[in-house]
């Protein structure tokens, strides 16, 4: 069953159900249409399902509702606080720059 989607043949208005509603029941029973939608001032107010539709779409829901955590596929959002750092500056002239110093400089740039 495709959720949320219905076709033309599946729409009734609520007066044509409950002027044909053997014949709705028919088609339903037969299997013409998965589902009637029945229209209230022309907006889908009910769904009428076979009793067998109902059946495999509740099994279905308590199985994942009682199918463990750990099986689930669910995405978890979390915020966490960004966390600042402070950079402490040394001035040196060119001159005192040694070999150490710019192997540390690269480091906190890679960083």
């Amino acid at each position: 069953m495709n959720p949320l989607q219905y076709t033309s043949e599946e729409m009734f208005s609520s007066t044509e159900l409950i002027r044909k509603s053997k014949m709705v029941f028919d088609k339903l029973n037969k299997k013409e249409i998965e589902k009637a939608i029945i229209l209230r001032d022309g907006k889908p107010s009910f769904m009428l399902l076979d009793f067998e539709s109902y059946e495999k779409i509740m099994k279905e829901y308590l199985q994942g509702k009682t199918r463990p955590l750990a099986n689930r596929k669910e995405i978890v959002i979390t915020e966490e606080p960004i966390k600042e750092k402070t950079v402490q500056k040394e001035v040196k002239k060119l001159e005192e720059l040694n070999e150490k110093d710019l192997e540390e400089a690269l480091a906190q740039i890679d960083e």
